[in-house]
C-alpha cells in the first residue's frame, strides 16, 4: 500500500496579493465618511412622518370646518348658544348639578370651538369661548374640590380605626386635586399647598405599617435576646433593619425619624450574634465563682482564664456588641489575677494582721519592719492588676501612713496609752480629756481650730474629720478607734442627777463663755476623766447613713445644770466650741 502525499511544511508563509481590490477599499472609506449624515437624515424623515400622521386627524377636521358652508357655521353658533341656554335652565331648576348637566356645558364649549375654527375668527367670539372654558373648568374644579374635601374628612375619621380605608380615601382626594391642576387649570383653583398637605398625610398613613412593623420586630428581637435565643433574635433585628431602610427611603420626609436607629439596630443584631460567646463567658464565670467558693484557687484561675479568652474573642469578632464592654474586660482580668496571686494576697493580709497585733502589743520595731515589707508586696500586687492594695484602698493607705510616719508612731503610742482610762461597766477605754490640738495636728498634719493652742482641745471639726482622726489613730494602736456612744459617755460621767462641782466644769459661770481652756486643767471626776461636761461639746458616734449626729457635754457657753446636755447637729457643722474624744475597743 503506497503512502499519500506528504503534509505541507509548517513554515509555509502566504505571500502578498499582487492585485489588491481597490474598489472595495473605496466603498469602505466612503461608508465611514457618510454613515453619520445618512443616519441623521433618516431620523429626521421618520420624525416628520410621525408628526404628519399624528396631526392628520386634526388637519382634516380643521379643513372640514374651514370648508364649511355659511349655513353650517351658523348652525354651530346656534347650537353652542342653545346648549348654553339649556345648561342655564337646568342650573336654575336643580339644587345640585349632575354629570349629564356638566356635559351639556362642555358640548356648548366644543360647538363654540368648532364655530371659531370654521369662521377662522377672533374678537367677541373668542371672548365667549374663553368664558365658556372658564365656566367648565370652574364647575369641574369645584366639583372635584368638594369631593376632595369630603374624602379627606372621612379619611381623618377612619384613620383611627381603619388605616387601609383611610389611605384609599386620601389617595382619591389627592387625585382630585391633581386633576384640578392638570386638566382644569383655567379655573385657577389649583392649590399646590393643599396637594402637598394631602400627599404628606397620605404618605404618613402609608408609613404607619412600616413604622409599627419595624418596632414590633425590634421588640420581638429584644425578647428573644433576653431569652437566650440569639440566632432568632439576630434574624428579627435584621428584619427590623430592612423595615427601617425602606422607611427612610420612602417616608423620612413625612415623619419624625429616630436619629441613629439603623446603627442601633445594627448594634443589637451584632449583640445577638455575640450572644453565644457571651453565654460562654458567663458559664465560665459561674464555674470560676464556684471554684472560689470551694477554695480551689488553682481551678478558679483556670476558669477565669477561659472566661477572659472567650471575652477576648467577643471583643475581636463583635466589637459593636453591647456585651463588648471594656470595663467587663478589666474586671475579668482583675478576677483572673486575684485568683493567680491569691496565695501572695492571703500572705500579705495575714502579715498585716500580725503587724496590727504587734502594734497592740507595742512591738513597734517589728510592726514598722512588717509595714515596710508588706507595703512593697502590696504595691507589686496592685501593679499586677489583682484589684487589691490599690492606692485608694484602706489597707494600702494604712501601710503608706505607718511607713511614712514612723516617728509619729513611736512618739504618740506611749502618750496615748497614758491617757486611756477604762469606762465603768462598758469594756472599753476612753481618752481622759478631749483630743488636744497638738495630738490632732501630729496625727493629721493640720489644725482646723479657730483659736490655735497646742494644749487646747481641737475644735471647729466636722463629724467626718473626727472619724478620719479615729481611723488614723486606730492604725497606730492596731485597734479599733471610734467616737463614744451616749451610754458610754454617761457611764464615764457617773452620777449626773446633781449639778457637778464647778471646779470640774469649764462653763459660762467661770469663763468668758467664748474661749475653751487647755485640756485637763479642770478637776477630774470620780473615774479620772476631765471635761466630760463643759469646755467644748463632743461628737457622739452616729449611723453612717444619717445626716445628723449627737453632740454631748455642753461647753464654756453652757450654764452648770443637773444632767448631761445633749443635742443633735448636722454632721457638716463646725463650731469653735465643738470637739471630740475617742473610744478604743
Amino acid at each position: 500500500m503506497t503512502q499519500g502525499p506528504q503534509n505541507p511544511r509548517t513554515d509555509f508563509v502566504v505571500g502578498k496579493n499582487p492585485r489588491p481590490n481597490k474598489g472595495r477599499l473605496f466603498l469602505r472609506e466612503a461608508w465611514l465618511k457618510l454613515r453619520v449624515p445618512l443616519l441623521v437624515l433618516l431620523m429626521l424623515v421618520l420624525a416628520a412622518w410621525c408628526a404628519f400622521l399624528y396631526t392628520a386627524d386634526k388637519r382634516s377636521t380643521r379643513q372640514r370646518l374651514a370648508d364649511a358652508t355659511p349655513e353650517r357655521i351658523e348652525e354651530l353658533r346656534k347650537r353652542s348658544v342653545d346648549l348654553e341656554m339649556a345648561f342655564e335652565k337646568v342650573r336654575q331648576e336643580r339644587f345640585e348639578l349632575k354629570e349629564e348637566d356638566l356635559l351639556i356645558l362642555e358640548q356648548a364649549l366644543q360647538a363654540q370651538e368648532e364655530y371659531i375654527i370654521a369662521r377662522q375668527a377672533v374678537g367677541t367670539d373668542s371672548q365667549r369661548l374663553d368664558s365658556l372654558r372658564r365656566r367648565v373648568h370652574l364647575l369641574r374644579s369645584e366639583r372635584l374640590r368638594r369631593e376632595s374635601e369630603e374624602e379627606e374628612k372621612n379619611a381623618l375619621t377612619l384613620a383611627k380605626k381603619d388605616i387601609p380605608a383611610a389611605i384609599g380615601l386620601l389617595r382619591r382626594a389627592l387625585e382630585c386635586e391633581q386633576e384640578i391642576s392638570a386638566k382644569w387649570d383655567a379655573a385657577g383653583l389649583g392649590d399646590p399647598g393643599r396637594q402637598a398637605r394631602l400627599d404628606t398625610r397620605l404618605r404618613r398613613l402609608e408609613s404607619e405599617a412600616i413604622w409599627n412593623k419595624g418596632r414590633a420586630l425590634e421588640a420581638e428581637g429584644e425578647k428573644l435576646l433576653s431569652s437566650g435565643l440569639f440566632d432568632e433574635a439576630a434574624a428579627k433585628f435584621a428584619a427590623a433593619m430592612d423595615q427601617e431602610t425602606e422607611f427612610l427611603a420612602r417616608y423620612r420626609d413625612v415623619r419624625d425619624t429616630e436619629f441613629g436607629r439603623s446603627e442601633k439596630l445594627s448594634d443589637r443584631r451584632e449583640t445577638a450574634f455575640s450572644g453565644s460567646l457571651w453565654a460562654t463567658v458567663k458559664k465560665q464565670q459561674n464555674f470560676a465563682q464556684a471554684a472560689v467558693a470551694g477554695g480551689n484557687w488553682e481551678k478558679a484561675a483556670q476558669e477565669w482564664q477561659a472566661a477572659t479568652d472567650a471575652f477576648g474573642r467577643l471583643l475581636t469578632e463583635y466589637p459593636r456588641s453591647a456585651y463588648a464592654d471594656r470595663n467587663e474586660e478589666a474586671r475579668l482580668a482583675r478576677q483572673l489575677n486575684f485568683a493567680r496571686f491569691h496565695k501572695e494576697i492571703a500572705a500579705a493580709r495575714e502579715g498585716i494582721s500580725k503587724m496590727r497585733a504587734d502594734l497592740r502589743q507595742r512591738h513597734v520595731d517589728a510592726a514598722i519592719r512588717q509595714a515596710n515589707e508588706w507595703l512593697e508586696v502590696g504595691r507589686k500586687l496592685a501593679e499586677a492588676n489583682t484589684g487589691v492594695f490599690l492606692p485608694a484602698d484602706a489597707e494600702r493607705i494604712e501601710l503608706e501612713y505607718l511607713t511614712a510616719n514612723e516617728a509619729v508612731v513611736r512618739t504618740l503610742l506611749p502618750m496615748v496609752d497614758q491617757n486611756l482610762l477604762p469606762v465603768p461597766q462598758q469594756g472599753v477605754r476612753m481618752y481622759r480629756t478631749e483630743i488636744p490640738q497638738g495630738l490632732y495636728s501630729s496625727l493629721m498634719g493640720a489644725n482646723p481650730s479657730s483659736t490655735r493652742r497646742e494644749a487646747n482641745p481641737v475644735e471647729s471639726v466636722t463629724y467626718a474629720e473626727a472619724i478620719a482622726f479615729c481611723d488614723r489613730l486606730g492604725w497606730l494602736l492596731g485597734s479599733k478607734v471610734r467616737l463614744p456612744t451616749a451610754p458610754e459617755f454617761t457611764a464615764a460621767v457617773g452620777a449626773a442627777a446633781q449639778a457637778p462641782v464647778s471646779r470640774q466644769v469649764w462653763s459660762s459661770e467661770n469663763t468668758d463663755g467664748v474661749s475653751a481652756r487647755p485640756v485637763g486643767t479642770s478637776s477630774p471626776n470620780l473615774h479620772g476623766f476631765h471635761d466630760l461636761l463643759g469646755n467644748v461639746e463632743e461628737w457622739l458616734q452616729a449611723d453612717s447613713q444619717s445626716e445628723k449626729a449627737g453632740v454631748i457635754g455642753g461647753s464654756v457657753a453652757s450654764p452648770v445644770t443637773p444632767g448631761i446636755p445633749l443635742k443633735t447637729l448636722f454632721k457638716r457643722e463646725k463650731m469653735r466650741t465643738l470637739g471630740f474624744r475617742i473610744i478604743v475597743e
